[in-house]
């Protein structure tokens, strides 16, 4: 990807001045046994995932009881408590996300909570089509599950709460707004529904990559368990860079284009990064939050503390950097060095993954293999 070459250059030098210890690969070593996986499996999937799949459904809960009152008696003030929630509910699925295993992504759940990448602009072209045929499957709670996925997740109901045009609709009483709310309470509808099912079906996916072994079907061991959440945090970055900077980014200054990043319309793509990154930290260090305790993620099974705190200190420094820039990258691109700036955090994120591919793969020994983004 061009816009990342120089920015990844500067950024190694940045961080090479900063540390010096990290950056080598590790030399050959006795494998590690096959039992020191277990409790990092334990830990992230019996421990941590829960709780927070738990609050992704109570937020989901919230949004559609929210859009329900809201219709009741629709207001601007009722309007801005729904968006309020929309974004709670946003602040978690994007600390979820990242995590692509098991139900989140079983029959393409994950995109059917939320369709992004559209690279072809499927979701325009479709809900301008809704908007103006108004079929009602799309408001019905129980069949908008079987529409397409473009129109039944956040994306859309984003396009519903936030988008200049549509959302002064909501306020009035004609036909437009009667279908805009009864659309917006099936898509909150249907986002607790999914929710739900990932609260219901996640005991049984991770008791099974907890109790890996030969008797299992789909993990022989414990450690082609534990190499799901490693790849969950090397994929997790990657997207960052490649998708929700890289697309905006473009080839260069001139192809910039806020448009085509995550979640434009309600101005949250870098809020989204945000949230991403605390769910990924979680994988490597164990705690997330109020949940989990720190030092039982990857992290346990990294044998040098020198290169454990070179690890955190150059993901800190990533974090600190994300704290600077606006939520939004449609407002940061209207800043003069917006672009550069953007620019700069993608090499800075691209940095970090160099460290996961190399210092925490290695170290952990579950680094290399198949790399689903491969082609994307």
């Amino acid at each position: 990807m061009p816009f990342l070459c120089h920015t990844r250059k500067a950024a190694l030098l940045g961080a090479t001045a900063l540390l010096t210890v990290g950056l080598a690969p590790p030399g050959a070593r006795a494998d590690i046994p096959d039992e020191n996986y277990r409790p990092v499996l334990e830990h992230l999937l019996g421990v941590v995932m829960p709780p927070k799949l738990d609050a992704l459904h109570d937020a989901t809960d919230n949004l559609s009881e929210g859009i329900d009152d809201f219709c009741a008696e629709p207001d601007q003030d009722g309007l801005d408590e729904v968006r309020e929630d929309f974004h709670a509910a946003m602040d978690v699925w994007q600390e979820v996300q990242p995590w692509r295993m098991g139900p989140l992504i079983a029959n393409g759940r994950d995109q059917h909570i939320e369709y992004w990448p559209d690279k072809h602009g499927t979701a325009t072209r479709q809900f301008r089509k809704l908007m103006f045929d108004k079929p009602a499957i799309y408001t019905d709670r129980e069949k908008i599950a079987e529409t397409s996925a473009a129109l039944q997740g956040f994306p859309a109901l984003e396009q519903v709460l936030f988008d200049d045009k549509l959302s002064p609709k909501l306020l009035d009483d004609d036909e437009d707004g009667v279908f805009l709310c009864g659309y917006g309470g099936a898509i909150g509808a249907n986002l607790e529904r999914m929710t739900g099912e990932l609260v219901d079906e996640w005991p049984a996916f991770a008791q099974g990559m907890m109790e890996a072994g030969p008797d299992s079907m789909d993990y022989p061991d414990a450690k082609f368990a534990a190499t799901d959440l490693y790849r969950a945090l090397h994929e997790g970055l990657l997207i960052i860079v490649s998708q929700k900077l890289g697309r905006p980014l473009g080839d260069g200054p001139k192809d910039g284009k806020a448009s085509r990043a995550e979640s434009p319309t309600s101005k949250r793509s870098l809020r989204n990064i945000t949230h991403n990154l605390t769910g990924l930290f979680a994988i490597y260090d164990g705690k997330w939050g109020d949940t989990g305790e720190e030092g039982k993620g990857l992290s346990a099974l990294i044998d040098s503390s020198l290169l454990d705190r070179s690890f955190r200190l150059n993901w800190q420094t990533m974090v600190d950097a994300l704290d600077t820039l606006p939520p939004s990258i449609v407002e940061l691109l209207d800043q003069p060095d917006g672009y550069q700036k953007l620019a700069d955090f993608a090499g800075q994120v691209s940095f970090v993954n160099t460290l996961v591919e190399g210092d925490v793969g290695g170290t952990t020994q579950l680094g290399g293999g198949f790399n689903a983004l491969d082609g994307d």
